[in-house]
């Protein structure tokens, strides 16, 4: 586990919103991690910082009495879903399973978990994310040069793991699916190979892939904005992309 900073610096709200999104409605957040605790350190990430903490292990950060405790606060009426997102990777939350019944005990609303896909190979987290009313994996590249690249991931994840992992974990779901597919220029912006991952996630059958292009420059800052029209055939192609 690499580690650039402690996590008694790193402090963020533990509930936000709500949020409006073209692609989910508008939620309500939950922050399980600390800032930038990640299994990955994207070179896309929107929030423009390093990974802190580079990691696969599993911890307990907040504890199931404190997410309740805050999120009265929040009136959940004309919410869409209940959001575990955040500033760092959900899955990493050893007590993920534990939020989302405890979140179906008490609200009405569903449970999202939005995933960077990192961890899906992981036996106790497909156990988890199965409790999920809905789950967004990102996998943007079947090619591990690629995968390396617009990831930095910690080390024992790879494209080949987390493909495998998305193919046991979705053969099992029944809940709704959603895949996220970022294309950045000069990695993985090749139609050719954009079009093989979406073959490959659309096997799944899930409600969505999405095609997403970053919008913010990210940690590194040499990257450019992909012409959205050379994705448009996908969407013709395929009746669950959306581009975006």
């Amino acid at each position: 586990m690499e580690n650039r900073l402690s996590l008694g610096e790193q402090k963020q709200s533990l509930i936000y919103g709500p949020v409006s999104s073209r692609r989910f409605g508008t939620t309500i957040g939950i922050s399980l991690i600390p800032l930038k605790v990640c299994s990955f350190d994207c070179v896309f990430c929107e929030l423009s910082v390093h990974t802190n903490v580079l990691t696969l292990e599993r911890h307990t950060y907040v504890s199931v009495n404190e997410v309740l405790k805050e999120l009265r606060n929040f009136p959940t009426q004309g919410v869409d879903y209940i959001a575990l997102s955040g500033a760092g990777e959900p899955t990493l939350a050893a007590n993920m399973g534990e939020v989302i019944d405890a979140l179906h005990q008490k609200y009405s609303v569903p449970v999202l978990v939005l995933s960077n896909g990192s961890t899906v190979f992981m036996k106790d987290v497909q156990e988890e994310l199965r409790k999920a009313d809905a789950v967004k994996l990102t996998f943007s590249s079947l090619k591990e040069e690629s995968f390396k690249r617009l990831n930095q991931p910690a080390e024992g994840v790879t494209a080949s793991k987390v493909a495998r992992g998305i193919e046991e974990f979705a053969s099992s779901y029944a809940g709704t699916l959603y895949f996220e597919v970022v294309v950045v220029k000069g990695i993985n912006d090749d139609l050719s190979e954009v079009r093989k991952t979406v073959e490959f996630l659309a096997q799944f059958k899930p409600y969505h892939i999405d095609i997403n292009r970053p919008a913010r420059p990210g940690t590194a800052r040499y990257l450019e904005l992909p012409d959205k029209e050379l994705y448009m055939p996908l969407e013709r192609e395929f009746p669950a992309v959306r581009v975006f």
